[in-house]
């Protein structure tokens, strides 16, 4: 039972960038094979002191009590239940992550699922792939081809994390070559063939988070200038990040004369405004587990606009303020900063992979719901508690080395 959660494990990691049916069964893996696996106290004695452990504990708590005092129908209680699980899902697979070959297993089979989606992404350039999302050959248009854009972005910006600690790792010159050939290639694709404002924008920040980490003081603020004369290069170079930044500036336009025509920057804008007026009304708590979506069908009568709009606010941090007030808002930050400072405390590989990560998460919680929307909860709930495994801490050490003994696996 616990070569299956394991196994179970590698399944969805590689399911994270091409099948949600894949990350479905993975899941349904992992999470029969550590109930039946046993060995629950030393499971909990690796989960226990994990920084990520109190924070996703204070959240689920945030969603149960949250129904206590919400006046959403039991369908939407059922909804955040559903989403939310991911959170105790992620303290299974610390367990589950512990020893390092799973680690590298795991790692292995997403950066696996992202060459398959880069490889797919450039041959749809020239030949309609039957597998993709979208069927329009050249440059100029989207290539997404398992996810939508906004989700295959995210997943190919952790891979440039992931392939630039190989480059770093590789001791043969031409496997360095190659990694950074590969890196060089899942940033074109994001910045040049993805019509993701998203992604450009994550990508931009999260290289600038990795200059910053990885470089002596005297180095980073010449780093970040060459990061930004980059920027400006691949604008000019890239027709389709030159036009989603133009339709942009025309939507914010729009939206502040007062066209009410839904866009996705005017849309955005509206949410993060009632959003607002709602954490007014209750401001310390917040009206409860599943309350955004029963207030916004309130305001936004239209069925096409609260198709949109109605279901969460595009932003994580106003999602938890509106639901839990304060204390959502707070709690959500707690759940950030933990690992930020985990990852500040490592070595130059594990610090330069957190904060990255890291970084991927706090800039898409402004503009998505990574916790809530389906392929972005799979990517940030299943890499995280894969980058966390590590933990180790010094008063702790001797315990964890005891743990990590008695679940070890064995291989056939």
């Amino acid at each position: 039972m616990g070569l299956m959660a394991c196994w179970g494990t590698v399944a969805l990691m590689l399911g994270v960038p091409t099948s949600i049916a894949l990350v479905n069964i993975g899941i349904l893996l992992v999470i029969v094979g550590w109930m039946l696996s046993g060995r629950y106290r030393a499971k909990w004695n690796l989960i226990k002191g994990n920084p990520i452990t109190l924070p996703c504990v204070l959240l689920s708590a945030l969603v149960l009590l949250g129904c206590l005092y919400s006046g959403a129908p039991s369908a939407y209680l059922g909804k955040h239940l559903y989403v939310y699980s991911k959170l105790p899902l992620m303290l299974m697979l610390l367990t589950v992550l512990h020893e390092t070959l799973w680690q590298r297993r795991a790692l292995a089979a997403f950066a696996l699922g992202s060459l398959i989606t880069l490889i797919s992404t450039y041959i749809n350039i020239w030949f309609d792939v039957p597998w993709s999302e979208t069927h329009n050959q050249g440059f100029g248009v989207s290539h997404n081809v398992f996810n939508d854009y906004i989700a295959q972005a995210l997943a190919m910006s952790v891979f440039v994390i992931v392939s630039v600690v190989y480059a770093l790792d590789a001791i043969d010159r031409r496997a360095k070559a190659l990694w950074v050939f590969i890196t060089v290639l899942t940033v074109f694709s994001i910045t040049h063939l993805l019509a993701s404002r998203t992604g450009q924008v994550v990508i931009a920040a999260m290289l600038a988070s990795m200059a910053f980490v990885s470089l002596p003081a005297a180095r980073r603020w010449a780093a970040l200038a060459l990061l930004g004369v980059l920027v400006c290069i691949v604008f000019f170079s890239s027709p389709l990040l030159r036009g989603r930044v133009d339709l942009a500036l025309q939507e914010i336009g729009r939206y502040m004369s007062g066209d009410t025509a839904l866009t996705s920057i005017g849309a955005r804008l509206d949410m993060w405004k009632i959003s607002f007026q709602m954490m007014a009304d209750s401001p310390l708590w917040g009206h409860g587990t599943g309350s955004y979506r029963l207030l916004a069908e309130q305001i936004y009568t239209d069925r096409v606009v609260c198709a949109t709009s109605c279901i969460h606010p595009h932003n994580q941090f106003l999602f938890f303020g509106v639901e839990y007030g304060l204390l959502g808002l707070f709690t959500y930050a707690f759940f950030l900063w933990r690992p930020f400072v985990y990852g500040l405390q490592r070595g130059r590989r594990e610090r330069l992979m957190m904060v990255a990560f890291m970084t991927i998460l706090f800039v898409d919680s402004f503009i998505n719901g990574p916790l809530w929307v389906t392929t972005e909860r799979h990517l940030f709930a299943s890499i995280l508690p894969l980058l966390m495994a590590n933990w180790r801490s010094d008063d702790r050490c001797t315990e964890n080395v005891s743990d990590a003994a008695s679940l070890k696996t064995s291989t056939p």
